[in-house]
């Protein structure tokens, strides 16, 4: 996602100052390879037995970031050489250092010195004074470890150094660099969106890149809500902050398609794996959803009975979570409690396969086998999907189609895309619909969801339910949910996938989504 392209008379002196100090104090004076600093660089690199300091030029930074990939190879190499005397030849210094700070990452999604100053410093570039110039420059080295949300106390140290070498390079004075080195110290950043909120940047523009890659300088519209994902955090902070051993999970969406909040995890700085979206996880019984779903479209009413008794099939006994049974009972009171056997029976009677009909109508694209434990959860599916399937009963029986991205406009300003909200027809009957809200209304009413409800929800005009799920040894704890058109998704357990003590969706997931929706309606 790169800001607005801007001239080289639109970026301050002392940011341009920072730069060349830290990343090639002799710019001016070499063509594109400066084999003094690359030497230097060798002699220091050996003498250490360690990488500690690179050879490139700016110029050189800009061939790599603008016409190459990652891959580290001779052939690699040898491009890069190439591309940085053609690029010498062709453009003035000055055109090179626009166009490199133009392309560079500064970190928490921000490519670009216009997008950076603005997310940091809510100033234009030409506004910077010296300090923010050496906060913005300290992140070119690691710009995911080293900036001002991820990391200000590494990110003050490594500014320090950018004045440092503007004050030996005579780039600012003494008195300057005193003054500047207080500012610094003084400087917090103005927190709206945490690093957190990067799981979902991240995953934009994973999905962006594969249309518009060769569209550079583009600017993205997000679905993102700056409120609900800081409440999302908080709400995860407040429940889980004795439980250090545990990740966490989180999906906001509503019935649109329209993902609002993103957590992938506790720490984007520590892991940018994002569990929201790439992680495969048994989802217990949350998947019940898909088999109720199966048999009251083949014609059972939540009024209908069902048996919750011990059962034996081909020598499998599946066993209710609290090894207990209530005999006969309706539809309604077996979800509700979340019964294991009764899901199972009624799997049996309206068959796996069509229950995996059913999953993939849901828009779940995850590979699925009609095993004997299918309704009980033990194949693996993603929150983002799970949570969209849940959407679907929400919106009235529409199938939502997930997107994160509103518009796209270029350098000029002119838009590229933007998305159209088209009216839908829902694909899944009324009645069936009306069955399943009611099932997973009396989870939140009189079952293993109550942890969820907030207790004052009867007494407003609210369309709500959800459900829970645990898996075996209680490795995943689940929760799905929904208040009107807002659809929450919460998954939370260990990477490792080893049991957990204490751990269910009843708990944890449950007063997480009851955490964050007691937040979000006082919005």
């Amino acid at each position: 996602m790169y800001s607005k392209f801007i001239e080289y008379e639109e970026i301050s002196p002392n940011l341009i100052k920072a730069v060349i100090a830290m990343e090639d104090n002799r710019f001016y004076s070499h063509y594109g390879i400066d084999i003094r600093a690359i030497l230097r660089a060798l002699y220091v690199n050996v003498t250490n037995l360690s990488y500690k300091q690179g050879g490139s030029t700016i110029t050189q930074q800009l061939a790599k970031i603008t016409f190459l990939n990652s891959e580290k190879s001779i052939l690699r190499k040898i491009k890069e050489l190439f591309i940085t005397i053609k690029l010498e030849i062709l453009l003035e210094k000055e055109e090179i250092l626009s166009l490199y700070l133009n392309r560079a990452y500064f970190g928490s999604g921000n490519y670009g010195v216009k997008s950076a100053s603005n997310s940091y410093f809510y100033k234009n570039p030409k506004d910077l004074n010296i300090y923010e110039s050496a906060i913005l420059v300290s992140a070119l080295k690691a710009p995911t470890r080293l900036n001002m949300i991820a990391s200000p106390i590494s990110t003050k140290k490594r500014a320090l150094l950018v004045l440092n070498k503007m004050l030996n390079l005579d780039f600012i004075s003494e008195l300057e660099f005193n003054r500047e080195f207080k500012n610094l110290n003084e400087f917090k950043i103005k927190k709206y969106l945490s690093v957190e909120s990067r799981y979902f940047s991240d995953w934009v523009l994973r999905r962006t890149s594969k249309n518009y890659n060769n569209i550079s300088d583009i600017t993205i519209k997000s679905t993102l809500d700056v409120n609900i994902q800081n409440i999302t955090e908080k709400a995860v902070l407040k429940i889980l902050k004795d439980r250090d051993d545990l990740e966490v999970a989180v999906i906001v969406m509503d019935t649109s398609g329209a993902i609002r909040a993103m957590l992938g995890g506790r720490s984007y700085s520590n892991s940018q794996f994002n569990r929201a979206t790439q992680a495969l996880r048994q989802t217990g019984s949350v998947f019940k959803l898909f088999t109720y779903l199966t048999a009251i479209d083949l014609g059972f009413d939540h009024l209908d009975q069902i048996e919750d008794s011990p059962l034996e099939l081909n020598g499998w006994k599946p066993k209710n979570y609290n090894k207990k049974y209530k005999g006969s009972i309706t539809l309604e009171e077996s979800f509700a409690i979340s019964s294991n056997v009764a899901a199972v029976r009624l799997q049996e009677i309206v068959g796996r396969e069509s229950i995996i009909k059913w999953v993939k109508k849901l828009g779940v694209s995850s590979k699925l086998k009609p095993e004997r434990s299918l309704s009980l959860g033990t194949q693996s599916i993603s929150l983002i999907e799970m949570t969209n399937a849940f959407a679907a009963i929400s919106s009235g029986g529409v199938v939502p189609f997930i997107y994160g991205v509103e518009e796209i406009t270029d350098r000029n300003n002119d838009l590229i895309y933007r998305r159209k909200n088209s009216e839908r027809t829902p694909s899944i009957n009324k009645s069936v619909i009306d069955n399943m809200q009611i099932l997973l209304k009396s989870s939140m009413d009189k079952g293993t969801s109550v942890n969820a409800k907030l207790l004052y929800l009867d007494n407003k005009n609210i369309l709500y339910g959800g459900k829970t799920g645990t898996t075996q040894d209680s490795k995943d704890a689940w929760f799905i949910g929904y208040l009107n058109n807002i659809v929450i998704g919460i998954w939370v357990g260990k990477d490792d996938n080893t049991k957990v003590e204490n751990l269910s969706g009843g708990n944890q997931a449950a007063k997480l989504y009851r955490e964050i929706t007691k937040y979000w309606l006082e919005l």
